[in-house]
């Protein structure tokens, strides 16, 4: 499902090179969930952007579904993040003044999806997320518990076959993270592939978790 071969990623910062990754490999099957154990800035948030297609590797080569997505262009790799992945980002990255059912229907627009087939797709979603009272709300006026259920269900309206979960519980108290990580193993349970990053020690001892693997300073520890 994902395979990662000595990828390594740099960014230039002012005279200095920062090195982000360095010769990661990694294979996540299909139906795995598995954890990207770090503390931050160990480099787990730019793994994920590059399974995602959000950036390009310096080196190495990233394939999700048998695609190569660190050499597709950016209109190519848009596609394939509708078409099979779900993103959730620690820091939600909704639109404030439109309501959570509007956040939530935003992936799939350009698929040019009649108005009726997108609410359709985003209420069931919220009704799975437990939402669907806030349909109508603007998410400014959402708690920070409906806001992370919101950006759950945004990542799940494209039926994705991953989802990439960014530090999930970061901004959550510990009975809404436990709410959380039953929603994930309830995608687990559907086989949807699960890649998670996160230095929550929740997430160390779950028994639907197939693989814990740590980052540090960008390598890999083994």
């Amino acid at each position: 499902m994902i395979w990662i071969k000595e990828v390594s990623k740099s960014f230039i910062q002012g005279d200095e090179s920062i090195h982000a990754l360095t010769n990661i490999s990694l294979h996540v099957k299909r139906g795995e969930c598995v954890v990207l154990k770090g503390s931050s800035g160990s480099g787990k948030s730019t793994l994920l952007s590059l399974i995602a297609g959000l950036m390009q590797p310096s080196q190495g080569e990233v394939r999700v579904d048998g695609k190569e997505i660190s050499k597709l262009p950016e209109h190519f790799s848009a596609a394939l993040r509708r078409q099979k992945i779900g993103f959730i980002f620690q820091k939600y990255h909704l639109i404030a003044h439109l309501s959570a059912l509007e956040n939530i229907m935003t992936p799939l627009i350009p698929e040019n999806l009649s108005l009726h087939v997108l609410e359709s797709k985003a209420k069931a979603v919220m009704e799975q997320c437990g939402i669907a009272h806030k349909a109508k709300m603007r998410i400014n006026r959402l708690s920070g518990g409906e806001q992370q259920r919101v950006a759950i269900a945004r990542s799940l309206i494209n039926d994705p076959l991953i989802i990439l979960a960014d530090e999930p519980t970061a901004n959550l108290d510990e009975k809404l993270s436990h709410e959380l990580i039953a929603t994930l193993e309830k995608l687990k349970q559907k086989g949807v592939t699960l890649l998670i990053a996160t230095h929550d020690p929740l997430f160390f001892d779950l028994g639907f978790v197939d693989q814990i693997i740590e980052i540090h300073n960008g390598e890999l520890i083994v």
